[in-house]
C-alpha cells in the first residue's frame, strides 16, 4: 500500500512551536493574549488573525503579529519545538516492515529546514518526500496527483480537500491542528485520535468502500 503523510499535526506536534512563537510576538507587541484561549479557537477552524480578533486584539494588531509569524515560523530555531507525536517512530517502523511505502507531502515554506528537522527528528526512509508551498492552493493537490497514494492522512480541513480533489482517500487524526469535533462537522472523512490508532491493514480506519486498490 503506498501512504500518503502529512508531517506537522501528524506526524510531529505543532502546538509548542506554533503558540510559543505567537505568544512571543504578542508579548513584544504589548499584547494581552491568553495562548490557550488562542489554541483553542485555531483547533476550531481559526486561523491567527481570526482568533486574535476574536481574542480582542484590533485587525491592525492582529495582522502585523500574524505576518510576523509566518515569517518566523519555519525557522530553524522554532522547528527545534517540534516533537514527534507519540507512537509515531513504533507506526512508522511497523509500515515499513509490512512492506507500505511511505510518501510524505507537507506544506513548508523552507524545504531546507525542513529536511534538516526530519533527519534531527529520525524521520528518514521515505518513499518520497514533497514539501510543497503553502500559500500555493493547488501545490498539496498535484503532489498527490502524482504520487497516487492509496491514503493521504492529514490533521486539517486542507488536507482533507487536497486528498478529496486529487482523487485519494483522505484520512484524519485530531493529534494536530484541528480537533475531532471540527473534524467531523466539516470533512466526510474518517477520523482517529492520532497515528497510533491507525490499524493495519489500513483499511479497518477508512469508510467501508473508500479503498479503491
Amino acid at each position: 500500500m503506498r501512504i500518503g503523510l502529512d508531517l506537522d499535526g501528524t506526524l510531529v506536534s505543532c502546538y509548542e512551536r506554533q503558540m510559543t512563537l505567537l505568544g512571543l510576538l504578542a508579548r513584544a507587541c504589548r499584547l494581552e493574549l491568553d495562548i490557550q484561549d488562542c489554541w483553542a479557537l485555531k483547533r476550531e477552524g481559526l486561523g491567527n488573525r481570526a482568533a486574535l480578533v476574536r481574542l480582542g486584539i484590533a485587525p491592525g494588531q492582529a495582522e502585523a503579529a500574524a505576518t510576523l509569524w509566518e515569517q518566523a515560523i519555519e525557522d530553524f530555531h522554532w522547528l527545534a519545538y517540534d516533537r514527534l507525536l507519540p507512537g509515531v517512530p513504533d507506526m512508522l517502523r511497523r509500515w515499513r516492515v509490512a512492506r507500505h511505502s511511505l510518501h510524505l507531502v507537507s506544506a513548508r515554506r523552507n524545504p531546507v529546514c525542513a529536511a534538516m528537522q526530519l533527519r534531527r527528528l529520525g524521520l528518514d526512509g521515505f518513499a518520497s518526500v514533497d514539501f510543497v508551498d503553502p500559500f500555493a492552493a493547488d501545490g498539496k493537490r498535484q503532489a498527490l496527483e502524482r504520487i497516487r497514494p492509496d491514503v493521504y492522512i492529514g490533521d486539517t480541513e486542507r488536507d482533507f480537500l487536497c486528498a478529496r480533489e486529487a482523487g485519494v482517500v483522505p484520512l484524519l487524526l485530531c493529534s494536530g491542528l484541528r480537533s475531532r469535533a471540527y473534524l467531523e462537522r466539516t470533512c466526510d472523512a474518517s477520523v482517529v485520535d492520532d497515528l497510533a490508532q491507525v490499524g493495519l491493514p489500513l483499511h479497518r480506519a477508512l469508510k467501508p468502500g473508500e479503498l479503491s486498490r
